[in-house]
C-alpha cells in the first residue's frame, strides 16, 4: 500500500488536490485506529492463552495488515494497553519427577499442548474474520466520504474504483467495499437523478417548419384535370 503522500492525484482538479490529500491521510489514519482497536481487543482475549508480544504477532499472521501500517499499530496497541488488567497466562501441565519416566504421560501431555496451540491458532483466525470486517467497513466509510468529496468530479463508482486502488485493496475485498458502497449511496443517487432535470424546450421548437416552396397557402395544389371523354 502507497502512502497518502505518495497516492495519486491524476485528474484531480488543482481546487481539489489538498482535500483530496488530506482524505487520502485521514483514510489512512482510520484504518491504522481500526486496527489498534482491534489488536488492543486481540491481545486482551488471548492473554490467558499467550503472552503480549506473542499475541500481537499472531495478529498480524490472522489479519492483513499493510506492511507501512504494522509498526504504527504496534506502538498505538503498546502504549493504549493496561497490562494490570490482563488476565494470567495459563500454564499448561508438564510432566515432572517419576513421571518423566512415563511413556504414556509424556504422549499425553504432547498431544494435549499440540491441541491447545491448534485451538488457539483456530479461535485467533475467527478473531481475525472479524477484525477484518471491522477494516472493510472502515474502507467503506472512506470510500464513501472520497466519493462525496469528488461529487461532480467523477461518478461514485469511479470514486470508490479510485480509493481501491490506491489504498491497493486485494481483489475480494475490493469487491466487498464496491457493493458496499453502491447500497449505501443508492438512495442518495436516486434522489439526486432529480437534481439535474432536462433543459426546458421552447414550444415553438416543437411546431413543425415549412418546408421553403412547398407552402401550401401560397402554392394550392391545382385540381386533377378531368379525364376526357372520347364519343363512340
Amino acid at each position: 500500500m502507497t502512502a497518502p503522500s505518495q497516492m495519486s492525484l491524476r485528474r484531480i482538479p488543482d481546487a481539489l488536490s489538498l482535500r483530496v490529500r488530506i482524505a487520502y491521510a485521514a483514510g489512512w489514519d482510520a484504518l491504522i485506529d481500526t486496527h489498534t482497536t482491534q489488536a488492543l481487543q486481540f491481545v486482551c482475549e488471548f492473554a490467558p492463552r499467550l503472552p503480549v508480544l506473542g499475541a500481537l504477532d499472531l495478529y498480524f499472521r490472522v489479519t492483513a495488515v499493510p506492511e507501512a501500517m504494522q509498526e504504527a499499530v504496534r506502538v498505538g496497541t503498546l502504549t493504549a494497553l493496561d497490562v494490570e488488567s490482563l488476565p494470567p497466562l495459563t500454564v499448561l501441565p508438564s510432566v515432572a519427577g517419576w513421571q518423566r519416566l512415563r511413556l504414556d504421560l509424556l504422549i499425553e501431555q504432547l498431544q494435549y499442548r499440540r491441541r491447545y496451540h491448534q485451538r488457539t491458532l483456530a479461535l485467533a483466525r475467527m478473531v481475525g474474520a472479524r477484525s477484518a470486517e471491522a477494516v472493510v467497513a472502515t474502507h467503506v466509510e472512506n470510500a464513501i466520504g472520497f466519493a462525496r468529496l469528488l461529487k461532480g468530479i467523477m461518478p461514485v463508482n469511479v470514486a470508490t474504483d479510485r480509493y481501491i486502488r490506491e489504498f491497493s485493496l486485494p481483489a475480494s475485498i475490493a469487491e466487498m467495499v464496491m457493493q458496499r458502497v453502491q447500497a449505501r449511496v443508492a438512495g442518495e443517487e436516486l434522489t439526486a437523478q432529480y437534481d439535474d432535470p432536462p433543459p426546458p424546450i421552447d414550444p415553438d421548437e416543437l411546431m413543425p417548419q415549412a418546408t421553403p416552396g412547398l407552402d401550401p397557402s401560397s402554392n394550392p395544389a391545382a385540381p386533377f384535370p378531368e379525364p376526357a371523354t372520347r364519343g363512340f
